[in-house]
């Protein structure tokens, strides 16, 4: 069904179905962006998004990943993408902020492997939707067994689209439990878990008598995940998290095991969002 979603608008990319093309005019285009801004990009090319959408892709997901799993990650991408540009209505700060994103990584996947072409040119005009609305579709490489339920973790009905699902898949990857150690001199003196989500993520720390969010103190920590335990070993604490990521919504790990029993992308995003469904965008910026 191609449906209208606030005037956004899809067309038909320059580049479906040309591979070999792809790289000679694409990079050319992608350095502008990264290198020099946005405002010279507009000046002399008219901006769209799906000649973009590969690079950004493949600075969220590696190319050993499955296709299916790819083009999983690309209608995210590319969700996330409208709804900005929905939301703040100015393509300068939009790629401005996928310019700060993307700058500092390889480029090298987004300009050399056919597979993020692909999977665009697959997937063109499909966007998830919430009760025909755009939202903020997240993503994640490895959930800690089981994904966050939006509602519980932001306490908005706004969020009630993220359902928690079952994603015990990603408790068989290597990279499923990691150890941080951190000197307990720069730590508060008394720091214990005070709350836990349904996913065991932790949501709540008391550190010292003062509460501090979950989230917040794993990404200052630098831990890989808000679903830890803390053990004191000697002068020094040990985090033993559970997953990658903050846990809410596509785990690419889990997608990828889909994938690989042959679930299309359509399949696996249904299964991470149950309450959404893919429309298509037919219309032009």
């Amino acid at each position: 069904m191609a449906v209208r979603l606030d005037g956004l608008i899809m067309r038909k990319s320059f580049f479906s179905g040309t591979t070999g093309i792809f790289s000679l005019f694409f990079i050319p285009y992608l350095i502008t962006i990264v290198f020099n801004g946005v405002e010279s990009t507009l000046v002399n090319r008219k901006f769209d998004m799906e000649m973009i959408l590969p690079v950004i892709v493949a600075s969220q997901i590696g190319e050993t990943y499955e296709l299916e799993t790819i083009k999983a990650q690309t209608i995210i991408a590319r969700s996330n993408f409208c709804r900005k540009i929905q939301e703040q209505d100015s393509f300068s700060k939009v790629l401005n902020e996928i310019r700060n994103e993307v700058k500092g990584k390889s480029l090298y996947l987004a300009v050399s492997q056919e597979k993020y072409e692909k999977a665009v040119t697959d997937t063109e005009g499909m966007v998830m939707t919430w009760d025909g609305e755009l939202k903020q579709v997240p993503y994640h490489e490895l959930s800690a067994g089981q994904t966050r339920d939006g509602r519980e973790v932001f306490h908005s009905e706004e969020e009630d689209y993220l359902k928690s699902v079952q994603s015990s898949v990603d408790k068989e990857s290597k990279n499923y439990l990691n150890s941080v150690y951190i000197n307990q001199k720069i730590l508060p003196k008394e720091l214990n878990v005070k709350e836990r989500d349904s996913a065991g993520y932790v949501t709540e720390l008391l550190a010292d008598g003062k509460t501090l969010e979950g989230e917040s103190f794993r990404k200052g920590m630098g831990l890989t995940s808000a679903n830890f335990t803390i053990q004191n070993i000697g002068n020094q604490v040990r985090f033993l998290c559970k997953g990658r990521g903050h846990g809410m919504g596509f785990s690419q790990y889990g997608g990828n095991e889909l994938a690989k029993n042959s679930n299309s992308a359509e399949e696996i995003l249904a299964y991470y969002f149950p309450s959404m469904e893919i429309q298509e965008i037919t219309e032009i910026f």
